[in-house]
């Protein structure tokens, strides 16, 4: 999951990224600011959100929310009709 800083003060790391501060200085060069991503956070691979449609949709718009949200995914029959989801 990739995390945002959403701190009103910038926020300074050093060159390794193992010390952080709330003020600018020589050697913390890395600044960020509101907005910006600051790394990912790992999670389990689960759909981030909530996943319900309303009555009357299909599978279809079902795996399309699945598909656009975690993107790099497709769903189609092969040619011996048997329904991939990769």
């Amino acid at each position: 999951m990739l995390v945002k800083y959403i701190g009103e003060t910038p926020i300074y790391f050093d060159s390794e990224y193992h010390s952080m501060r709330m003020s600018a200085s020589t050697s913390f060069p890395n600044k960020y600011i509101f907005g910006e991503d600051v790394g990912y956070k790992i999670t389990p691979f689960t759909y981030p959100g909530d996943l319900t449609l309303k009555a009357g949709d299909s599978v279809v718009t079902l795996l399309d929310k699945i598909r656009t949200t975690l993107g790099n995914y497709e769903f189609y029959y092969d040619v011996w009709g048997h329904f991939v989801f990769q």
